[in-house]
């Protein structure tokens, strides 16, 4: 902007000194003088009126510089201030992301502890019918206590889950991993079936071997899993039928399966056995409950446990539910 200004006074100067000269050749030498006088004031007042224009010009741009100066500095203020609010925006979403899982997870692990807290329940009352209506051998009675012991216990234990649960901010699955034989378990798992299979009218075998490979799990959350489909086969199962409870094992895992004589299951739906809430047409042959989780928590528990579920089934000809749990490798010496 100076440049544009002086270059303007710097012409102007020139047209005038060109005007003074065309003068002075046609004017007397006094017309002359008094010429050269009066343009040299005009130039002069042009002049000081250029320089006070541009000290003007000069000062506006300096008041100009200021604010921008102070503009770019509430630009930064605001942009510093504008992403510190989108960092706690971004805070705010994880938080609640967070917030909406945790309540999703402890809804799950609520529904997991009331659904298998059923059974055990259910056992106990069985157990009790059984010491009700029948003479029993001392065997049976030594069976029956264990059982209602076993049972009892397990309804302790999940109750103190529930509590967890409802208490805690920690959703995680907290599994205890240890490395375990599991005939002990199925074991267990058949005497707090024993009552329930026999109100049933249902003959409950076991035919597990005591001497499996070893496994690295949750031995409460193993147990879970193998007891909801023992309860799900003799929950399906008609009357003068047999429930088996078979193992095996090949390099990789040990296996385990729940063998019915129940009315099997369509083709079209054997897929969606596992899923969540979903419920098959066949009905419970005694009046059960139920609501389309318990399988699903069967392949919850067994995949984080790094296994597999899997199902068997024709219509008519009853189904096969097994799982299949990674053994422990075996350490080998090559010194």
């Amino acid at each position: 902007m100076y440049e544009i200004l002086s270059a303007i006074l710097f012409v102007i100067v020139i047209i005038l000194f060109l005007q003074i000269l065309k003068l002075k050749k046609k004017a007397s030498y006094g017309e002359k003088f008094m010429i050269v006088e009066k343009e040299a004031s005009q130039i002069k007042g042009l002049y000081e009126n250029l320089k006070n224009g541009y000290k003007n010009l000069e000062e506006q741009n300096n008041l100009l510089k200021e604010k921008i100066k102070t503009l770019e500095q509430k630009i930064a203020i605001l942009q510093k201030a504008n992403i510190e609010l989108l960092e706690k925006k971004e805070q705010l979403q994880e938080s609640k992301e967070k917030l909406e899982l945790l309540h999703k997870k402890k809804n799950e692990l609520f529904a997991i502890a009331l659904h298998d807290i059923k059974n055990p329940i259910s056992a106990i009352r069985s157990y009790l019918d059984l010491l009700e209506s029948y003479d029993l051998t001392a065997q049976e009675q030594q069976e029956i206590m264990e059982g209602l012991i076993q049972s009892s216990e397990k309804v302790v234990k999940l109750a103190q889950e529930i509590t967890e649960v409802i208490v805690s901010d920690d959703v995680s699955d907290n599994l205890k991993f240890e490395e375990l034989q599991l005939g002990d378990i199925i074991h267990s798992v058949y005497i707090q079936n024993l009552a329930y299979a026999e109100s049933k009218k249902i003959k409950l075998i076991n035919k597990s071997s005591n001497q499996l490979p070893m496994v690295k799990a949750d031995p409460d959350k193993i147990e879970e899993a193998i007891d909801n489909y023992v309860n799900n086969a003799i929950k399906y199962s008609p009357p003068d039928t047999e429930v088996l409870i078979k193992s095996y094992f090949n390099p990789d895992y040990v296996t385990i399966e729940v063998i019915d004589n129940g009315p099997g299951i369509d083709p079209e739906f054997v897929h969606k056995v596992f899923d969540k809430g979903v419920i098959l047409d066949n009905e419970p042959t005694g009046d059960e409950t139920r609501n389309g989780i318990g399988l699903w928590i069967v392949k919850h528990i067994v995949e984080k446990h790094g296994g597999k579920v899997w199902v068997k089934s024709k219509p008519g000809l009853g189904s096969t539910f097994g799982m299949d749990l990674p053994r422990v490798k075996e350490e080998t010496n090559n010194g």
